[in-house]
């Protein structure tokens, strides 16, 4: 079985995800402190994981998964209690670590070593998505007209009566076209979005992976980002004092 796994550390709890995804359904699971809240199985791309039980929704928080239109994982993102509107949204929350190794895993490195080219495979998938089916619609056309088609005998149909359609009130509409320049822009432009689109939301994963791999270490940390050595100004000793700061000679 194709087992896909995610984990995440917070100060609260330990977050663990499952996806099973070696059938035509995907089995997916949660743990929280090696404890089974999430039982669900769907054929769905985009999953929000929630408490079997309702009661505990409102301080566990739900996970939200997403795969490809394959079946590919792609990541899981717990989100906090009361983020369930940023979750719909697809924002927010903090993404699992998956399993080293994995799929998922596989992603995350592509997007973060390699991401101008990350973004140009995104954009070249979008432009092959408008040129495949252009050419291949030229190529049926250019062998449809070489077959040698039979003459296949006319259908006899009967004469049917006309019908007596009232005579409607025509609408002056204003004598108006688009200008040529415009419609040639809107002609071309049913080609150019996608390829856009493709392209800003490449780069939209790209700021995201960066800032999910900050917001995990931080996630971890029991004080939060003000913790430690993360706390700018270095170490301080017992009276507060910066301890690389020089201090006055008796």
């Amino acid at each position: 079985m194709a087992v896909q796994r995610w984990d995440l550390v917070t100060p609260e709890a330990r977050h663990r995800v499952e996806a099973d995804t070696g059938g035509w359904r995907k089995h997916l699971c949660w743990w929280v402190d090696d404890e089974l809240v999430a039982d669900v199985r769907t054929a769905d791309d985009k999953v929000e994981l929630k408490p079997d039980d309702a009661d505990r929704a409102d301080t566990l928080g739900l996970v939200t998964l997403r795969f490809t239109s394959l079946g590919r994982p792609r990541r899981a993102t717990w989100h906090p209690p009361g983020r369930a509107g940023e979750a719909a949204l697809g924002l927010g929350g903090t993404d699992l670590e998956p399993e080293p190794g994995s799929p998922a895993a596989t992603y995350e490195e592509r997007v973060r070593l390699h991401p101008n080219r990350y973004a140009a495979q995104r954009t070249l998938v979008a432009v092959a998505g408008i040129v495949l089916p252009i050419l291949l619609t030229l190529l049926a056309v250019r062998f449809a007209v070489r077959i040698p088609w039979p003459d296949l005998p006319s259908v006899p149909w009967p004469d049917l009566p006309s019908l007596p359609w009232p005579d409607l009130p025509s609408v002056p509409w204003p004598d108006w076209s688009l200008p040529g320049w415009l419609g040639w822009l809107l002609d071309k432009a049913k080609y150019v979005w996608p390829v856009v689109l493709a392209y800003v939301l490449a780069r939209g994963e790209i700021r995201r992976r960066r800032v999910q791999d900050e917001k995990r270490g931080l996630a971890a940390r029991p004080d939060g980002p003000e913790d430690g050595a993360g706390r700018e100004g270095g170490r301080r000793d017992e009276e507060g004092r910066d301890e690389d700061e020089p201090r006055d000679r008796p």
